[in-house]
């Protein structure tokens, strides 16, 4: 388990993955909702090729805070349906709380870090319905700040992205930990930024883990 970074005066934590997973495979929801609308994809396809094209196609969500023009696209290509009414459904399904699981002992162990004194941030690769899901898990009200990229402009791994969260907490670079699931995204991110950064699930196996880690 990794040792706390000395200095260590804030916290951030990414999203999906980390403290957000999908109620049920996200494949499998994309399949359901295609045959509601006349096609018969399997969720076996959407799984191979949904990472793939989420990744061609980010350069959309640009300038959109909703990323309606992206999701559109996507939702289009993995499952062969361009209608708009298919894209809706999909959109209100994953702006509510009851599309996601809140990660194991994710609160239990913000509610031990803000009580050590750490000031504790949600900082993701999302679109502005981020907001209302944290607010429908009663989430928002422990947290210092939630930065979602669709509203601050910059995407993880952007060092900026880092930089916004710092001024805001009114912390150092070195002084904030980020923790994620993502190598890329989040760790080599952060630590690019001047940050610390930790994989989720390989260096702290979960948020059990995390507090110990950094409270004890």
């Amino acid at each position: 388990m990794p040792v706390r970074p000395p200095g260590l005066r804030a916290v951030s934590l990414d999203a999906a993955g980390t403290l957000l997973h999908p109620r049920q495979p996200v494949a499998q929801t994309y399949a359901a909702f295609a045959r509601r609308h006349g096609r018969d994809v399997a969720s076996e396809a959407i799984a191979a090729a949904l990472p793939r094209v989420m990744l061609e196609l980010r350069s959309l969500r640009t300038g959109d805070p909703h990323w309606h023009a992206y999701w559109s696209a996507v939702v289009a290509r993995v499952t062969g349906v361009g209608a708009p009414e298919l894209l809706d459904a999909l959109y209100d399904h994953y702006a509510h709380a009851s599309a996601w699981t809140l990660a194991a002992g994710a609160r239990e162990c913000i509610a031990a870090l803000r009580g050590a004194g750490l000031r504790v941030a949600v900082l993701s690769n999302w679109d502005v319905r981020l907001r209302g899901i944290l607010d429908e898990l009663g989430l928002a009200p422990m947290l210092d700040g939630v930065f979602v990229s669709a509203e601050i402009g910059h995407d993880k791994p952007s060092p900026l992205a880092f930089a916004v969260v710092c001024e805001a907490l009114g912390t150092s670079p070195a002084a904030l930990l980020h923790v994620g699931d993502d190598d890329e995204d989040d760790v080599a991110g952060a630590r690019a930024a001047g940050c610390h950064g930790w994989r989720f699930g390989v260096d702290v196996p979960d948020f059990a883990s995390l507090g110990r880690a950094l409270v004890g």
